[in-house]
């Protein structure tokens, strides 16, 4: 083996061995930001970005409005009478639902528009069943649609993940 073949060998391991040091550090990194993501690189455009990291889209709408809306709860103001909270609180659950069972089943495709009305639906009823939840717990205005609404979620993601891994 000649000094050139020598060469040209050793810096095709050379480049080997860095892909794979990049494809680790990646991996790392999705790994390290799936905790403020909830969703893998072939999923980041359901995320925004703030201060440079990836954050899910849903959860920087859902969580603030929803904590909100539970404090405005507390002090006793609502968007509707709460005799209606039941009725409010699981129908306005639904559209949320629709949508992410959809697009994990494949009926139709990811749109952060459609993804951020529907959570802006979704949050005020999260709200008002976290202050139910806050002022007495174990409530039904709460649990109840956690119950259902969470497993039909977790199901379709079980299923959409089955789909798209063949």
């Amino acid at each position: 083996m000649n000094a050139a073949d020598f060469e040209t060998r050793f810096a095709a391991a050379v480049a080997v061995i860095d892909e794979r040091r990049a494809a680790e550090a990646a991996a790392h990194e999705a790994a390290r930001s799936f905790w403020r993501t909830h969703h893998h690189p072939d999923q980041y455009d359901r995320c925004t970005v703030i201060a440079g990291r990836r954050v899910c889209r849903r959860c920087v709408a859902l969580y603030p409005l929803a904590f909100l809306f539970a404090g405005l709860t507390l002090v006793g103001w609502s968007l509707w009478p709460e005799r209606l909270d039941l009725w409010f609180i699981w129908l306005a659950c639904l559209p949320a639902t629709v949508d992410f069972v959809a697009e994990q089943l494949e009926l139709w495709r990811y749109s952060a528009r459609r993804q951020v009305i529907t959570t802006l639906l979704l949050a005020p009823a999260l709200g008002r069943g976290i202050g139910h939840e806050l002022r007495d717990s174990w409530s039904w205005e709460m649990w109840g649609p956690v119950l259902c609404f969470c497993t039909i979620w977790f199901l379709a993601a079980l299923e959409g993940h089955r789909r798209r891994a063949g």
